[in-house]
C-alpha cells in the first residue's frame, strides 16, 4: 500500500481525498518536441531557442506567479489514462458540439411549416413590390426632371417676310398667289383715307367692305392684311373739327388748341412756340372763329387731335375695334410717337450730336429735337392699351400684330419707355457703308425678332439681291413688292426670292445662331456684308451682299463657324462663275456688284457653343 499522501490539489486547486488517484511527475524526454511547442506556446514566451537547440529559459519565479491561467471548467473534461503512474489528460473543449448544419428532415420540416412558406412569399412579394417601386420612381424622374425646352414656334409675322404697299397701290389688286410662292406671310395696307371713316354707322365706307372680302380671300392664302392707320389727325373739313372750333360741348377740347397776347411790329398775333411741323413751316395756325391756334404737326388741313383727352382715346378704341373685327391681322400706327405733345408747349431746342442733320437751319424739322411732341411718358400706356385691345377684338387666332412705323430709331423709344410691341419696330438701315451697316444692324437684332427693312442709295438695288440677303436675318424681313417680282414681269414671282424664301422655314433660321460682319474683298476697296446663321446638328446658310459697284472676291475667314469651304446654295444670274451645288473656298467667294450670294456649309465642331 502506498504511502500517505498529504496536502495534495486537485488540477482545479481542490483538496485531494486519501483514496483519490494523484498524478505524478513523469519526465519528459528530450525528444518530445511536440510538448516543448505547446509549452512555448502557453507561456507565450517572446524569447527565442538559443542557437544551440538548448531548452528556452524558465521563468524567474516572481514572473511564473504574475501569469494567470484561466479556463473554463464547465468545458474541460478531466480523464484518467493510466492510474498506476497517475497519468491524466484535460481536453478543455470536449463539452462543445461542432454545428455542421441542418439535416434534409430538418429542412423539410421549416420548408413545410405554413409559417414559413407565409414568410417566403411575404418576402417574395415584397422584394417585387420595391423594384417595382424603384422602376416607377426612374421613371417619374425621367418624365418629371427638367429638360431643355423646346423653342417656341414662331408666329405667322415671325416666319415669312411682310410686304409693304405704298399708298400709291391697291391691296386688292394684289396678286395672292404670286405672294404666296414667295412665302409672304403679311400685307401691310393703307385702307380709308381718314382712319376715322369706318365710324360712321349710318354709311360706312366702301373700304371699309372691300378690305372685309380681301382679308377673307387673303386668309385662303395664308396671308394676313396688316392695317395702317395714322391716328393723329382729321381732315380740317370733318365735323369734330367744325364743332371744337365752335367750342360745341365735348369736341370743344378735341384738338390741341392754344392762345397767345403777343404780337409783332406789323401787327399780326405770334405763335403759341416755335414748333415746326414735318412740312418745315410753323406747327401752328390760327383760327379765325376761335381766336386760338390750332397744332398741326404735318399740314394746316390736317389738325392734330387730343389724346389727352379721353374722349378722343375712346374714339379711336372704336376705330381698331372696327378693323379687328373686320378680319385685319393687325394695326400698325403711322407717326406714332407724336400722338401726345406736352401741354405746357415748351420751346423747342437745337438738335445736335448724333442724329443732328448737318447744314438744316431753324425753319426745317430736321433742326429741332421735338422734346413737347414726341415720347410722351403717358404714350407707352396709351399704346399698351390698344394693344389688348386688338387682341380683344381679333378674329384671327394665329396671333395679332400691334406695331408702330417710324423712320428715327423706334428701337430707342421702346428700350427707353420699355414698350412691348409686336413685332419690335426698327428704323430701316443702309447697307451703302458695310462697316456701319453692321454695327447698326446687329444693334437692331438685340431685339426680339424685330421688323427690319434694309436700303441701299441707290434705287437699282432695291431689288431681289437685297431681298435674298434680308431673307436670311433673325428678324421680319420687311419687303418692297419690287422687291419680290421679277425684275422683267411684275406679274411674275422672282425665281430668287421664292428660292431663298424656302429657307425661312429652315430650323437654322427660325431658331438658329447669328454671326453678322463686314469682310474684307481682295479687289475691292469697299467691304462687304456677310450673315452665317447655324444650330447644331443642322445646315448652316451664310448670305453675302455686296453694295459696291464692283464686283468683290469676298474673305469669310472672318466667320468663325465656316469651314474651309461650302456649298453654292444660291447665286445671282451675272455671276457665271458659280452654279448650284458648286463647292467654293470661303476665303475667295466670289459677288457681284449689288448683289448676293448664300452659302451652305456644315458648322465647325463646337459652333453652338
Amino acid at each position: 500500500m502506498s504511502e500517505t499522501r498529504k496536502n495534495h490539489l486537485t488540477i482545479d486547486g481542490g483538496q485531494v481525498r486519501e483514496d483519490d488517484h494523484v498524478a505524478s511527475y513523469k519526465p519528459i524526454p528530450e525528444t518530445d518536441t511536440e510538448f516543448r511547442t505547446s509549452k512555448a506556446s502557453l507561456h507565450k514566451s517572446k524569447e527565442k531557442v538559443s542557437p544551440d537547440g538548448a531548452e528556452e529559459k524558465l521563468l524567474q519565479k516572481e514572473d511564473e506567479a504574475k501569469i494567470v491561467t484561466r479556463v473554463d471548467m464547465v468545458d474541460a473534461k478531466y480523464a484518467v489514462g493510466d492510474h498506476r503512474n497517475g497519468d491524466a489528460k484535460i481536453e478543455l473543449d470536449a463539452n462543445k458540439k461542432q454545428f455542421s448544419g441542418l439535416t434534409k428532415e430538418e429542412l423539410m420540416k421549416y420548408a413545410e411549416d405554413p409559417f414559413w412558406v407565409r414568410l417566403r412569399w411575404f418576402m417574395f412579394a415584397l422584394f417585387w413590390a420595391l423594384w417595382l417601386c424603384m422602376l416607377a420612381g426612374a421613371i417619374i424622374i425621367i418624365v418629371q426632371a427638367p429638360k431643355c425646352a423646346a423653342p417656341p414656334p414662331r408666329t405667322w409675322y415671325e416666319k415669312g417676310p411682310l410686304v409693304e404697299m405704298s399708298q400709291s397701290e391697291d391691296y386688292q389688286q394684289a396678286d395672292l398667289e404670286l405672294l404666296q410662292k414667295a412665302k409672304v406671310s403679311g400685307i401691310f395696307a393703307y385702307t380709308c383715307e381718314n382712319a376715322y371713316d369706318v365710324l360712321n354707322k349710318e354709311e360706312p365706307p366702301t373700304c371699309l367692305k372691300q378690305f372685309k372680302e380681301f382679308a377673307l380671300k387673303a386668309k385662303k392664302y395664308g396671308i394676313q392684311i396688316i392695317v395702317d392707320l395714322t391716328a393723329n389727325f382729321v381732315p380740317k373739313t370733318h365735323t369734330w373739327f367744325q364743332q371744337s372750333e365752335n367750342k360745341t360741348g365735348n369736341f370743344t377740347d378735341y384738338f390741341i388748341w392754344a392762345s397767345s397776347e403777343e404780337f409783332n411790329s406789323e401787327g399780326q398775333r405770334l405763335y403759341p412756340n416755335n414748333w415746326v411741323s414735318r412740312e418745315n413751316a410753323p406747327a401752328w395756325s390760327l383760327s379765325d372763329k376761335r381766336q386760338q391756334f390750332y397744332l398741326h404737326q404735318v399740314s394746316s388741313d390736317t389738325p392734330d387731335l387730343n389724346f389727352n383727352n379721353i374722349k378722343v382715346v375712346k374714339q379711336f378704341d372704336d376705330v381698331i375695334a372696327t378693323w379687328m373685327k373686320a378680319g385685319a391681322g393687325g394695326i400698325r400706327l403711322q407717326h406714332a410717337r407724336s400722338l401726345l405733345v406736352d401741354r405746357s408747349f415748351p420751346e423747342d431746342v437745337q438738335l445736335t450730336g448724333q442724329g443732328s442733320t448737318p447744314g438744316a437751319v431753324h425753319t426745317q424739322y430736321a433742326y429741332w429735337t421735338h422734346r413737347g411732341l414726341r415720347d410722351q411718358p403717358a404714350l407707352a400706356g396709351l399704346l399698351a392699351h390698344w394693344a389688348q385691345l386688338a387682341d380683344t377684338h381679333a378674329v384671327v387666332t394665329e396671333g395679332t400684330v400691334f406695331t408702330i412705323a417710324d423712320d428715327s430709331r423706334p428701337e430707342l423709344y421702346q428700350k427707353m419707355a420699355n414698350v412691348t410691341l409686336r413685332p419690335p419696330s426698327a428704323a430701316p438701315v443702309s447697307l451703302q457703308d458695310a462697316t456701319q451697316a453692321a454695327a447698326v444692324i446687329n444693334d437692331r437684332l438685340k431685339n426680339n425678332w424685330p421688323m427690319l427693312k434694309l436700303t441701299v442709295n441707290s434705287e437699282s438695288a432695291m431689288d431681289e439681291e437685297l431681298a435674298a440677303f434680308t431673307l436670311l436675318l433673325p428678324a421680319a424681313p420687311v419687303l418692297q413688292m419690287q422687291q419680290i417680282v421679277s425684275k422683267d414681269n411684275n406679274s411674275v414671282i422672282s425665281d430668287l426670292v421664292s428660292h431663298v424664301a424656302e429657307l425661312r422655314a429652315d430650323i437654322s433660321i427660325q431658331h438658329g445662331q447669328l454671326q453678322l460682319k463686314s469682310v474684307s474683298a481682295a479687289n475691292s476697296t469697299d467691304s462687304v456684308v456677310a450673315a452665317a446663321r447655324w444650330k447644331r446638328g443642322h445646315m448652316g446658310y451664310v448670305s453675302v451682299y455686296n453694295a459696291g459697284a464692283e464686283a468683290a472676291r469676298a474673305d469669310l475667314t472672318a466667320l468663325s463657324w465656316l469651314p474651309e469651304q461650302a456649298t453654292v446654295y444660291r447665286a445671282p444670274p451675272s455671276n457665271t462663275n458659280y452654279t448650284t451645288d458648286s463647292s467654293v473656298d470661303c476665303n475667295d467667294v466670289w459677288v457681284p456688284a449689288k448683289s448676293s450670294v448664300v452659302l451652305a456649309y456644315v458648322p465647325k465642331t463646337g459652333a453652338d457653343e
